[in-house]
């Protein structure tokens, strides 16, 4: 087995690092004085007091969660690789000859750098432990882990669904990882491990939140 390290931590660098830490580089570009801050005011949805239902315009009005959507598919591209795409993966068995426990070791390697991005992201201290829902960055990590296919059909079909009928955090994530996980096998047959490995992985941030008996919280821009 072989591992391309300079692809590994660039790797471990787009999936780690957590969402509120990107804010430091906009403080540093108005410290140098390359962005202006925006006087504009913009229009604020107003919620009801316990709404914190996914709403589709909010969300993909924030330029975050590209970033988080983009980081989480080329670190993820990176970490498993896509044939269809000529993408190799950082982890590498050479020789013709497959070693049976070098791929468990690899597959291992990659569901639990996997396993960590997820908790990085939904799980922040502030003052006090808060659980947040990162849907943008699972659906980047999905195109790497489940396949094109597999990953922009339930991303569309979970947004339509929602805008239908909009649902709170867990149950948004709740149907898009049962869709995701349904056409996963379609798309890349019912023996790909790391069909099953993203299914229970995406479950952890729902599965916490249930039996911490607290909500999914939603990344929202912090008012000054």
């Amino acid at each position: 087995m072989s591992i391309n390290y300079f692809y590994l931590l660039l790797a471990l660098l787009l999936l780690w690092i957590p969402r509120h830490w990107l804010r430091v580089g906009r403080r540093a570009a108005r410290a140098l004085g390359l962005a202006r801050r925006q006087r504009k005011r913009e229009f604020v949805r107003i919620r009801e007091s316990g709404d914190n239902r996914v709403n589709f315009t909010e969300e993909f009005s924030k330029p975050r969660n590209y970033i988080d959507f983009l980081r989480a598919l080329v670190g993820g591209l990176i970490l498993i690789g896509n044939p269809d795409w000529g993408i190799s993966s950082c982890f590498h068995l050479e020789g013709e000859m497959l070693s049976l426990t070098q791929d468990s070791i690899i597959f291992n390697l990659q569901i639990g750098i996997v396993t960590l991005a997820i908790v990085r992201q939904f799980v922040r201290y502030e003052g006090r432990m808060t659980f947040y829902a990162p849907l943008f960055f699972m659906a980047g990590l999905a195109f790497g882990l489940c396949g094109f296919g597999a990953g922009f059909f339930a991303f569309l079909l979970v947004w339509t669904f929602n805008s239908a009928l909009p649902i709170p955090p867990v149950g948004f994530l709740t149907v898009y990882i049962l869709m995701l996980w349904l056409l996963s096998l379609l798309f890349q047959g019912i023996s790909n491990s790391y069909v099953y490995a993203t299914a229970v992985i995406f479950l952890i941030p729902v599965v916490v939140s249930l039996m911490a008996r607290r909500s999914l919280a939603l990344f929202n821009k912090k008012i000054k």
